[in-house]
């Protein structure tokens, strides 16, 4: 090491007073390589197995700042309780994640800021996906019961614990890799404990997926073989369905699920194959297959925003719309008055028998 610096700064001097252009030549070969040599020295003391870049982990943590700062602004604006603390959570761990990364990158041996980043970034995701799972509960609110296989508020169950579960199992292994990483330990099993969190939610979105996909195929059969496909649909919030956002609105909620989609997936692939392996020692890779994923997973939502598509002073709860409108004008209901005057006959009738 003593050696190629001083080579290097041997070779500085001559370029810099040498006149003849093959002397000059000579010397700007030796310091490339010994600049090469450097990289390659910090890239093994580093603790990401390379040196992340800097201008794109900053740019990447202003972007994320700012949509920190828009999704809790119109969380509370608009009173989107769930969507926006998700969002804010999600956002805020992007922003964290990626500020540790730009730290490393002017000095990529600190501890600190790389297990800020792989912690924060690795539950991020989970957070924002259970934003958009509750959206697809109250979708199924806005539409009817009748178009879905489960409750509301089913859905908003079961997708929202397996999120909590894959956070869960996501932070205990992150904890344990941490705590080895600190103390220059063998983080196999936080690893380890970490992919089958990712795995989880991988799985979890895959179920999303199926009923996502279904209820739309429901919803699209009624659109394309009904006359009147508002009268298949719950009355009770016609004027919702026929905002402007509206009806792209499911096509964003689709996007922006498999850009995390495809995140979760790649991330299970990174670090199945540990902490020196192909994926996560080369940047460009996480740059295209998690940064910008979850950009545009969140600019996408962003844009429709819970707020602007169901308007400001709209309340759709999560709960059981049991029937579409059709099988409920179709079911009689009995009526109070008949019901009371019935059961007193029969009791008259049970009077006279004894």
């Amino acid at each position: 090491m003593l050696s190629v610096s001083e080579e290097y700064l041997n070779n500085e001097y001559i370029y810099a007073t040498a006149t003849e252009s093959s002397v000059r030549a000579s010397a700007a070969s030796v310091i490339a390589e010994a600049t090469a040599y450097f990289q390659d020295y910090q890239d093994d003391l580093s603790v990401y197995g390379m040196t992340p870049s800097y201008g794109g982990n900053m740019a990447l943590a202003i972007v994320m700042g700012i949509f920190f700062v828009l999704s809790t602004g119109l969380g509370l604006y608009y009173k989107q309780w769930w969507f926006g603390t998700c969002f804010f959570f999600g956002c805020g761990l992007e922003f964290a994640g990626y500020v540790g990364r730009t730290v490393s990158a002017k000095d990529p041996v600190l501890v600190d800021p790389f297990l800020d980043q792989i912690i924060s970034l690795t539950l991020a995701p989970a957070f924002i996906m259970g934003g958009i799972y509750y959206m697809l509960a109250k979708l199924c609110s806005i539409f009817g019961e009748g178009h879905s296989k489960l409750k509301p508020m089913s859905y908003a169950k079961i997708f929202i614990i397996c999120d909590l579960v894959s956070i869960i199992i996501q932070a205990v292994g992150g904890g344990m890799a941490a705590s080895a990483a600190a103390n220059y330990e063998n983080a196999d099993t936080g690893t380890h404990i970490m992919v089958a969190g990712l795995a989880f939610q991988v799985a979890s979105m895959t179920l999303f997926l199926y009923f996502w996909f279904d209820m739309c195929y429901s919803i699209y059969k009624v659109y394309r073989t009904s006359e009147n496909p508002d009268d298949e649909f719950n009355d009770e919030f016609k004027d919702i369905r026929q905002r402007p956002m509206f009806n792209t609105f499911p096509v964003a909620i689709t996007l922006s699920t498999l850009f995390v989609y495809v995140r979760c997936i790649y991330r299970v692939a990174e670090l199945s194959e540990g902490w020196r392996g192909h994926l996560i020692t080369e940047e460009i890779y996480f740059l295209i297959l998690d940064s910008l994923m979850m950009c545009l997973a969140i600019v996408i939502m962003l844009i429709y925003f819970p707020g602007f598509v169901f308007g400001k002073d709209s309340h759709i709860p999560v709960k059981g719309f049991r029937l579409s409108r059709k099988k409920k004008e179709e079911t009689p209901q009995p009526d109070g008055d008949k019901l009371l005057t019935d059961n007193n006959e029969q009791s008259a009738t049970d009077k006279d028998s004894v």
